[in-house]
């Protein structure tokens, strides 16, 4: 059976519906609930962060940014274009 792969796009907007969700939550943990291994996972938050997108605490917990929440709600709007296209995002 072949494995479904996720384009970035949809992995990008995982993690920033995941951060949604559940403020502050740790990258460890952001990495089981989006299914991105720790190291790759890694690579898309720095890209986030230098976006202003994500931003971490001193803590360590991961939050949107108001333009992270803004392009979010961008993303989810393709992500429903597309679908009505009968494409994946």
């Amino acid at each position: 059976m072949r494995r479904k792969y996720r384009s970035q796009a949809a992995i990008v907007m995982d993690v920033l519906e995941a951060i949604s969700a559940k403020p502050g939550i740790a990258p460890t943990r952001l990495s089981q609930e989006v299914n991105v291994p720790y190291s790759r996972l890694t690579e898309y938050l720095r890209l986030l962060m230098e976006k202003g997108l994500v931003y971490e605490e001193e803590k360590g917990g991961l939050h949107l940014s108001e333009e992270g929440f803004k392009y979010l709600i961008e993303m989810r709007r393709f992500r429903k274009i597309f679908s009505s296209l009968g494409l994946m995002l």
